[in-house]
């Protein structure tokens, strides 16, 4: 019988802390169906609401029980031309989420524009289709790939987090005749939160978020 080795455990036990922490976000519906959430850096939620083309007076404060009703509204009444969006700051950034339709991620013109002068981390989660991380600085698409294919990434500097990817998980050498890697949307968080030094935990969501309708293009 083989028996692990002791530096070969102690990795496993790190992969596993590593996104623990986030195994909420693979258990709990709303994020876990389709989602996005962003963050964006030494943005307050106003301003970055309304660099994705939102008016002050349409701003409204809401629970996050109400932003799940509000963004089903739209979703049966606009016939996902729209998406309701949800802001909340912490540490330095703004947290950005979407849930059931409508993504940040899909759409450049958004991206650059919340990114202007600043950085922005991205998780795009769709149970259906793709799934997305993307890294953007000042509108540049750092890198950004799949996390079923972490090793198949794409923008100016697609290596910038290899490192990064390998200390949670997502290794872009990962033997795939193996085991295939448990997780990947935690682990996605676990990236985040070594970009922003973030835990986008559960109790975030007790407090008030600043949201508004993002008008299709």
């Amino acid at each position: 019988m083989r028996i692990p080795d002791e530096h070969g455990l102690q990795r496993s036990q790190s992969l596993t802390d590593a996104c623990e922490e986030f195994r909420w976000l693979g258990e709990f519906g709303p994020f876990y169906d389709i989602s996005c959430v962003s963050f964006a850096r030494s943005l307050t939620p106003v301003e970055a609401l309304t660099r994705l083309g939102v008016e002050v007076a349409d701003l409204e404060q809401v629970t996050f029980e109400r932003f799940q009703e509000r963004t089903m509204w739209w979703i049966d009444t606009d016939n996902l031309r729209s998406t309701y969006v949800g802001a909340i700051e912490t540490h330095g950034w703004t947290v950005l989420i979407q849930l059931w339709a409508g993504s940040i991620v899909m759409d450049r013109h958004l991206m650059r524009d919340l990114s202007r002068e600043s950085e922005l981390v991205v998780v795009h989660r769709n149970i259906h289709a793709t799934d997305y991380f993307c890294y953007v600085v000042d509108g540049e698409e750092v890198t950004w790939f799949d996390p079923l294919c972490p090793q198949t990434r794409a923008g100016s500097d697609p290596d910038r987090l290899v490192r990064e990817m390998r200390e949670v998980g997502l290794d872009p050498e990962h033997d795939w005749d193996g085991p295939g890697i448990d997780g990947m949307f935690p682990r996605c968080f676990a990236l985040a939160k070594r970009i922003t030094g973030l835990t986008f935990c559960r109790a975030m969501l007790d407090s008030p978020l600043v949201a508004a309708v993002i008008k299709g293009r």
